[in-house]
């Protein structure tokens, strides 16, 4: 249901995703049969192998139908997706499918530029409801589409692409220690498993008078999340009615920033979280640092300059936290974590939402499914060395070409979704970036961060969404 009080106007009009709303599907070339429009943003070898995915679709659905079908594909940059569909909203040629960072699916739903998709009747008749549809893909990249908004939960996205990011450490630093890591008491053929073990390690690979350190910390909020999640930060609270608040100022919340100020003093990182030093990945690859967290989209240009290194996975809490923080109630005894299930990460990758103007949703949710459907997601993943979005394409997945794949897809069992926040970028921009940089200068203590980050984030987000569902009470 589509509420039109000023107040919710005014809070989808700063998401900026309201615009969306105005749209309406472009004519695009004449043709014969049905043309469907869909916006991605692959790379340039992603997109070959798309195109050729999407050219059987076509000859699939011409040949069960008798009807010709055009998709017409259209590359969009990833940070420039959003801004583009904004864009093309107010130029009434918005796409009828857009596969758009994950992180944006939030804002969309609540500016209604897509639709829920689980209200589609194939996806009922696949699936059933949005709980048994999760049991079928990677659960953070599913997460990722589920939003409540105004307190009704729906699916406005399945994911289309995920990606994670894991534990690089360069085995032949570790062996030029051996020495020193054994008289320390740690293995130099493995890597670290808890954040302890993982800072004596970073202390003994570190040779300042060298410039080598055994660690390069990303200090954008993206790459802190693996700590967040594993922490059991969950940054926003939801009540029936839709209605949220911050919830960073806890004994989690002030674990996982702790954690953070104690990996910067330990002595053993590099200062490569400070706004225009040299990134962990460049020092990385200049054996500077000895460990990093990064994703699969390195692995090639780390083996192109000839480093010798491993990919590990995160290091999770100690024992210590584990039970004092009471994070075993945060696992699903049932559920397959793997090794080590209190490690964590985060999850990236592209969403694909069903615009709100899309002439046949049922074509685009056909579509969308064929892409993420077992036999393409396995294609996908051979031809590219991606981890399929859904889970059926892992079973007995030959990835003897990417080696490197089994890691990143055990690390993504235990991986978190980026929390369902509105105004994401206001988030990470205005009160992210400022407080943690005061953090880890020492300007201030976790304590004080969190009470500001959590006064800011109800002031700045959560308080404007709230006032448009008070609104809508008694209506």
């Amino acid at each position: 249901m589509m509420i039109k009080t000023p107040l919710l106007l005014r809070f989808c009009f700063a998401l900026t995703a309201l615009l969306l709303m105005a749209g309406c599907r472009g004519d695009g070339p004449a043709r014969d049969g049905k043309h469907i429009t869909l916006w991605h943003a692959f790379n340039q070898a992603e997109t070959l192998v798309f195109r050729e995915i999407i050219n059987d679709f076509q000859n699939d659905y011409e040949a069960r139908t008798g009807e010709s079908l055009y998709v017409e594909l259209t590359y969009v940059s990833y940070d420039d997706m959003f801004t583009k569909l904004r864009t093309a909203a107010m130029a009434h040629i918005t796409p009828d499918i857009a596969f758009l960072d994950s992180i944006k699916v939030t804002d969309l739903a609540f500016g209604q530029g897509a639709i829920p998709i689980n209200s589609l009747d194939g996806f009922k008749e696949r699936y059933g409801t949005i709980e048994d549809a999760r049991q079928h893909f990677v659960g953070a990249s599913y997460d990722s589409g589920v939003v409540n908004r105004l307190g009704d939960i729906q699916l406005y996205a399945l994911p289309v692409q995920t990606t994670t990011v894991a534990l690089f450490w360069n085995r032949e630093m570790f062996r030029e220690r051996a020495s020193q890591l054994r008289e320390a008491g740690l293995n130099p053929s493995r890597a670290p498993t808890d954040w302890d073990e993982m800072i004596a390690y970073g202390r003994v690979l570190t040779q300042p008078e060298r410039g080598i350190f055994g660690y390069g910390m990303h200090g954008s909020m993206w790459f802190n999340f693996p700590v967040f999640n594993m922490y059991g930060l969950d940054f926003v609270e939801y009540q029936e009615d839709g209605s949220a608040r911050a919830v960073v100022n806890t004994p989690r919340g002030k674990a996982a920033f702790d954690r953070i100020l104690s990996i910067v003093n330990s002595g053993m990182e590099g200062g490569a979280w400070r706004r225009g030093q040299m990134n962990p990945d460049q020092g990385f690859l200049n054996r500077r640092y000895a460990m990093m967290l990064t994703g699969p989209w390195n692995v090639e240009n780390f083996r192109n300059a000839g480093l010798e290194f491993d990919i590990a996975l995160i290091p999770g809490p100690t024992e210590q936290e584990i039970e004092e923080l009471g994070l075993a109630d945060r696992i699903d005894p049932d559920a397959d974590l793997g090794p080590n299930p209190f490690t964590s990460s985060n999850m990236g990758g592209q969403s694909g939402v069903i615009m709100r103007n899309c002439v046949d949703p049922e074509l685009a949710l056909e579509l969308i499914e064929y892409f993420t459907s077992e036999p393409i997601q396995r294609r996908w993943a051979s031809s590219l060395g991606q981890i399929p979005v859904r889970l059926a394409a892992w079973e007995d997945l030959d990835t003897s070409r990417y080696p490197y794949m089994p890691i990143f897809m055990e690390q993504l069992k235990t991986a978190r979704r980026i929390p369902q926040i509105p105004l994401y970028e206001t988030l990470e921009s205005e009160i992210f970036n400022p407080e943690i940089d005061l953090l880890l200068q020492g300007s201030q203590t976790s304590t004080q961060m969190l009470e500001r980050m959590e006064r800011e984030m109800d002031a700045k987000i959560f308080s404007r969404m709230n006032r448009a569902v008070e609104s809508m009470r008694g209506q």
